[in-house]
């Protein structure tokens, strides 16, 4: 399967769950044949396929992972499962994204480019940078970031923790941060969005440095100078390359501007990136380059996002069995409550009222 075929599927899926690239279990087979337990009861439990584990291309329901490595740990009795698989995992399970990090000149850039594209290996995840939070754990001043991960899933599945999913991923940043930065990169200080079954002690160990639980984020804490070192792994010869993916893939003037607009929205459609700012980066376009240019084209930013979630408002009310809740979720508004007014403002009813009259008119 294709990159384009691969992100079709994405697109699709999301309807109804999130999804990630089986990659991301990389490991687990290893791990709890290590622990002496056969994974094979699991997965089914879960819905994940054997040869799924065998692709790394395919794509799984994040929510489904998640359960099944919180089951796992308690199975196998393992309470810092997520670390451990992490071990066996690198950059390499990030695809073309993992390329595309390869070619960044500072760490700045790989998080820039992770906060952009991160979709690519799961619609869920989130990695950004927060300078707010330092400030709750450091001096005044003490020019210290925080780089945060995080999941956020539109799924409505009933979960009760993402510890070891947490665990995992914060722990991979980690891992390749390092990879990328070689010995300039040592976190200041980590800190967990949840109280950890293992020991914290166990953590230290893990990311050499001071662990605090029960926090606000799951973020790695680094000096602000940092992010502008440039990177001794660079990738000279993959820039080009990326570039040209990159403006392929993102930035292509094929087509109006609208409809790249378009394209943009709905990839980030149920993500924090689908506003102007955002849209204008990945198109490498100052946001009031992009507004004017749209102008001309005779349309809006807004417009454009609004065409969109009646397009697809309609097509979910029609094909899918989602909750408004979840549709809601996908269209990118914070609340169902919201979603029920731009209905009315649309259409001039509510979503539910807006089903019965299409069901009736076929």
């Amino acid at each position: 399967m294709n990159q384009e075929d691969s992100l079709a599927v994405l697109r699709h899926k999301n309807i109804h769950d999130d999804m990630v690239h089986s990659s991301g279990l990389r490991g687990y087979l290893d791990l709890m044949q290590q622990l002496g337990i056969d994974p094979i009861p699991l997965l089914e439990k879960y819905g994940i396929q054997l040869g799924q584990l065998q692709d790394d291309n395919a794509w799984i329901s994040h929510a489904a992972m998640i359960q099944l490595l919180e089951d796992s740990a308690q199975q196998t009795h393992c309470p810092d499962f997520g670390l451990r698989i992490s071990q066996y995992q690198d950059i390499g399970i990030l695809g073309v994204l993992g390329l595309i990090l390869q070619s960044a000149s500072t760490l700045r850039e790989v998080i820039k480019y992770s906060s952009d594209l991160l979709f690519l290996h799961g619609s869920a995840l989130r990695l950004y940078i927060n300078e707010a939070i330092a400030a709750d754990l450091f001096e005044p001043h003490a020019d210290i970031v925080a780089i945060v991960f995080d999941i956020q899933l539109n799924d409505s599945t009933p979960i009760l923790s993402k510890r070891q999913s947490m665990d995992l991923g914060l722990a991979v940043c980690h891992r390749v941060m390092r990879y990328l930065s070689g010995e300039q990169y040592q976190p200041l200080k980590v800190t967990l969005p949840h109280s950890p079954i293992a020991p914290l002690s166990t953590y230290k160990r893990f990311f050499h440095t001071d662990v605090l639980e029960n926090q606000q984020h799951a973020a790695l804490f680094l000096h602000k100078d940092m992010l502008n070192i440039t990177l001794a792994s660079i990738d000279h010869g993959l820039r080009e390359i990326v570039d040209s993916y990159l403006e392929r893939s993102f930035r292509s003037h094929q087509g109006s501007l609208s409809d790249r607009v378009q394209h943009a929205i709905r990839i980030h459609l149920s993500g924090p990136k689908a506003n102007k700012t955002d849209i204008a980066c990945m198109l490498a376009m100052h946001p009031r380059s992009l507004q004017r240019k749209l102008d001309e084209e005779g349309t809006s930013f807004e417009q454009i996002r609004d065409k969109l979630r009646q397009q697809l408002l309609l097509q979910y009310l029609a094909d899918s069995k989602a909750s408004m809740s979840q549709i809601a979720s996908v269209l990118g508004f914070s609340e169902q409550s919201a979603l029920s007014r731009a209905c009315k403002n649309w259409f001039g009813v509510a979503p539910r009222q807006l089903k019965k009259l299409r069901n009736q008119d076929q």
